[in-house]
């Protein structure tokens, strides 16, 4: 028969130091992946913002445009020259349009076809988002 040891042995507890120091470290890889997916959500939905604001400005624009053109002899069509719209308030604050007319010539009809192209854009930060609208005009005689 065996006799086992009555002596006992101490414990260091060097092996617990040693899971919570795993435990830590991959809490904090949790953390920073959770952490980067935030930041790319966050991103994402801020270009998507900044997006429908400058689509925003454009659509604005060549509405302004059109409304110019039908309704009074000013407007980049009748000037041939561009048109730069500033736009303030709340909704399209720090948005622009520029808005440009390009002679496509005249129809079989006689009616003169323009090509109305409006280039949105805003800034907000370092983020600078465009969008263009081309949109067709002919005369209305």
């Amino acid at each position: 028969m065996m006799h086992l040891s009555t002596t006992r042995h101490k414990q260091q507890g060097s092996g617990l130091i040693l899971v919570v120091f795993i435990i830590v470290v991959v809490l904090g890889l949790v953390a920073l992946t959770a952490n980067r997916n935030q930041q790319r959500n966050s991103d994402q939905l801020l270009a998507s913002v900044i997006g429908t604001r400058a689509e925003m400005a454009a659509r604005s624009g060549a509405q302004i445009e059109i409304s110019r053109y039908y309704l009074t002899t000013t407007g980049s069509c009748r000037s041939g020259s561009e048109q730069t719209l500033e736009f303030e308030g709340e909704g399209l604050a720090q948005c622009r349009a520029k808005v440009t007319c390009l002679d496509v010539g005249i129809l079989d009809s006689g009616k003169r076809v323009y090509q109305l192209t409006s280039t949105g854009s805003c800034t907000v930060g370092d983020w600078v988002h465009q969008r263009v609208i081309e949109v067709g005009l002919s005369d209305d005689s």
